[in-house]
C-alpha cells in the first residue's frame, strides 16, 4: 500500500468523493510499483471555456520519485475514461523509470545513438517566399519554471522528457557544459538544439 501523501485538487469544477474515492482505488492498486514515491498529486480539471467539446475534462498526475519525477495528463469528455487511461499511460512510465532506474541513479552510463549521417544529409531549402512578421507581437501563453538540476547525459536527459511526458527538454549537457534542448521530432527519433 501507498504510504506516501496523495493531494487530489480540484479546478474549475465542484469537488467529487466519488472521483477521489476511483482515483484513490486505483492508486491503491498500484502500491508496490509506487511504495517509493513521497508525493502524488492529482488535478481534476474542467474547461469551462470549451463544453461541448472533446476535451471538456482533464486530469493530470504527477508522481514524484526519488530520481525523476513522472507526469500524466488526459483529456476527454468522459473523467472515468480519462483517469483509466492516465492510469495506463502511468503504468507505462512506471514501468520504463523501473526499467532505467540504474542510469538514473548514475549506476550506468547514459548512451545515445548520434544520428550523424542524417544530419549530413540535411541541406536547408527554403520553399517559397518568406512571411514578413514584421508586425507579429508574440505572447507567451503557458510559462514553466524549471527545478534546479545539476548537468546530465542527452540519454538521461530523453529518459526525463518521456517520463515527464513532454516533447522537449532543456538540460545543462554534462557532456559540453552548454544549455542545450532535446526534443521529439516529427517523423520519429529525437533531435538535439545546442549553442556553437
Amino acid at each position: 500500500m501507498f504510504e506516501g501523501i496523495i493531494k487530489i485538487s480540484f479546478v474549475g469544477m465542484e469537488a467529487s468523493d466519488t472521483l477521489k474515492e476511483y482515483i484513490t482505488e486505483k492508486l491503491e492498486k498500484k502500491g508496490k510499483i509506487l511504495k517509493e514515491a513521497t508525493l502524488i498529486e492529482v488535478f481534476f480539471k474542467e474547461n469551462t471555456h470549451s463544453r461541448g467539446v472533446k476535451e471538456d475534462f482533464r486530469v493530470d498526475i504527477t508522481v514524484t520519485l526519488p530520481n525523476s519525477p513522472i507526469r500524466v495528463e488526459q483529456s476527454g469528455e468522459d473523467m472515468y475514461a480519462n483517469i483509466d487511461l492516465a492510469m495506463d499511460t502511468l503504468d507505462r512510465r512506471l514501468r520504463r523509470y523501473r526499467e532505467r532506474r540504474g542510469y538514473l541513479e548514475g549506476v550506468k552510463p547514459w548512451k545515445v545513438l548520434e544520428a550523424q549521417a542524417a544530419l549530413e544529409a540535411l541541406t536547408e531549402e527554403v520553399e517559397g517566399e518568406l512571411d514578413d512578421y514584421s508586425d507579429y507581437v508574440p505572447k507567451i501563453a503557458v510559462r514553466k519554471t524549471v527545478k534546479d538540476i545539476g548537468p546530465m547525459e542527452e540519454g538521461e536527459a530523453i529518459e526525463r522528457m518521456e517520463l515527464l511526458g513532454y516533447d522537449q527538454f532543456l538540460f545543462l549537457n554534462k557532456t559540453t557544459g552548454k544549455m542545450s534542448m532535446i526534443y521529439k521530432r516529427r517523423r520519429g527519433g529525437y533531435g538535439l538544439v545546442e549553442p556553437e
